[in-house]
């Protein structure tokens, strides 16, 4: 491969990290976690998430569980370092620390282009962090 090959290629997986980071951004936006409807639209039919609290979740009735919980005025979830990795055209990691409501987690998300333009997550895993 030569350097313009190897430089659009980079940009291609730049721009799918891109997007997957807006996805992840979107989905911890008060407005969106307080919208089952447009959160829904932002998981995939086989998500599945490990909770930092422990728990383990699926896709069923998540986005209206996440919507009742949310106090759309409430403090945003704050998000340090978010980074991101392209595994395979359309697949994308993201890997970043949360803080809400005094708790510190560090997050891991896989996110996967169903559409152009669209992306899905499909896997999420919370670990509480140390201080």
């Amino acid at each position: 491969m030569d350097q313009a090959d190897q430089a659009a290629a980079q940009t291609w997986a730049e721009r799918q990290i891109v997007a997957a980071i807006a996805a992840e951004r979107e989905s911890l936006s008060l407005e969106c976690r307080g919208d089952a409807a447009r959160l829904g639209q932002l998981l995939a039919p086989d998500f599945h998430e490990f909770g930092a609290s422990g728990g383990e979740i699926g896709y069923e009735g998540t986005a209206a569980r996440v919507a009742a919980a949310t106090d759309v005025r409430g403090d945003p979830i704050e998000v340090e370092n978010m980074r991101g990795w392209l595994l395979a055209d359309g697949l994308v990691m993201l890997k970043y620390t949360s803080q809400n409501g005094g708790r510190r987690a560090n997050r891991t998300s896989l996110w996967r282009r169903v559409a152009t333009g669209h992306w899905q997550i499909f896997h999420h895993q919370g670990t509480v962090a140390a201080r």
